[in-house]
C-alpha cells in the first residue's frame, strides 16, 4: 500500500514538471521568436501594435509563471486548474484552426519557429488534447490527496 501511494506521488510529480517543461519551453520559444509572435497577432488584423505586443508579452509572462508555479508548488492545484484551462483554450483554438484553414493562414508559432513550418494538424490537437487529460488527472489527484508532499 506504501509503496502504490508513494509511485502515485511520484508520478504526479513527474505529470507536473513534464506540464511545466511544456510551458517553459513554449514560453522560451515565444520570447525568442518575439517578433514572428507580434506577427502572428498582428495577421489576425483586430489587433494594433501595441495590443499584439501587450498580448505576446501576457501569454509569455503566464506560461513562464505557470511552469514556475508548476515546479515549485508544493500543493499544485490552484497551477494544475489554471494549466488545464489553458490547455483547453489551445486545444479549442487548434481544432476552430482545422475547421477553417482559409481563415487561419498563418500557423501559430507556439514552440518558436518549428511549428510555423509544419502548421497545425490533428496531431497538435490530440497532443493539447492529451496535456489537458494531464492536467486534470494530475489536478484531481492533489486535490485528493493535499497531503502527499
Amino acid at each position: 500500500m506504501l509503496s502504490e501511494i508513494r509511485s502515485s506521488k511520484n508520478l504526479a510529480r513527474l505529470v507536473c514538471l513534464a506540464l511545466a517543461a511544456v510551458f517553459i519551453i513554449s514560453s522560451v520559444a515565444k520570447l525568442v521568436y518575439f517578433s514572428n509572435t507580434i506577427s502572428y497577432f498582428l495577421g489576425f488584423r483586430i489587433f494594433v501594435p501595441f495590443a499584439a505586443l501587450l498580448l505576446t508579452s501576457l501569454l509569455i509572462s503566464m506560461e513562464l509563471a505557470l511552469g514556475v508555479a508548476l515546479i515549485v508548488e508544493r500543493n499544485p492545484v490552484k497551477p494544475l486548474l489554471i494549466s488545464a484551462g489553458v490547455f483547453a483554450v489551445f486545444t479549442m483554438y487548434q481544432f476552430v484552426m482545422l475547421l477553417f484553414p482559409v481563415t487561419f493562414t498563418e500557423t501559430c508559432p507556439c514552440f518558436g519557429t518549428s511549428a510555423a513550418a509544419a502548421g497545425i494538424n490533428w496531431l497538435h490537437v490530440l497532443r493539447n488534447v492529451f496535456l489537458t487529460a494531464l492536467a486534470v488527472g494530475c489536478y484531481f489527484y492533489y486535490k485528493r490527496n493535499p497531503k502527499t508532499i
